[in-house]
């Protein structure tokens, strides 16, 4: 446990060493935890489920206070899986070592594994489409802590011939956008200048 602290401590210390400046490229390192709002049930929710993602997000500071770049993540739920490639902008509020930020990203997510409910419900289901999230938080020299929002496209395919073929044949049936909550950690790494 003294390690661990040891470590943390460290960490936060070499984060104030550096802050991002106009011109750099920043690499970002991330990781988020949050909860789902699944699968539809009669138009409401009955599936609140915990998702996790990992992923780099390459930056290019345009300014002082603001980076574009593009970034992907590996998202997994313990259902499904998909893949998000996106845009990202984030600006920071002051020029300090310390200093709130705000993130905003869209794309596109690629499914990586379908899902059947466990309910009972017939039909199958993917993160497939539009993706967007919006990050506030707090950076502390390399280290950004924060909390997200996201909105996610689902799609939803009906079983056909189930008795023919393993799973049946899927059909497309309708897209549903699908908001999640999460906690973000990201370590960024400065290049250039």
């Amino acid at each position: 446990m003294k390690r661990n602290i040891f470590l943390f401590g460290l960490l936060l210390a070499l984060g104030g060493l550096h802050a991002q400046e106009k011109g750099q490229f920043v690499l970002q390192a991330e990781a988020n935890a949050g909860i789902l709002f699944c699968y539809p049930y009669q138009g409401t929710f009955n599936s609140i489920d915990l998702e996790g993602a990992v992923g780099p997000v390459l930056r290019y500071q345009v300014g002082d206070r603001l980076g574009v770049g593009i970034g992907a993540n590996y998202c997994v739920h313990h259902a499904f899986q998909y893949l998000p490639i996106f845009a990202d902008a984030k600006y920071s509020f002051g020029i300090e070592k310390s200093r709130p930020y705000a993130e905003l990203r869209a794309g596109y997510a690629f499914p990586l594994k379908y899902a059947k409910p466990e309910n009972g419900d017939p039909n199958w289901y993917s993160v497939e489409g539009f993706f967007s999230q919006l990050i506030l938080g707090y950076s502390i020299g390399h280290s950004d802590i924060g909390i997200g929002g996201q909105l996610v496209n689902m799609k939803e395919y009906s079983t056909e011939w189930p008795d023919i073929l393993p799973g049946g044949c899927l059909t497309f049936t309708h897209n549903q956008l699908k908001p999640a909550l999460f906690l973000h950690y990201a370590y960024n790494f400065y290049f250039g200048k």
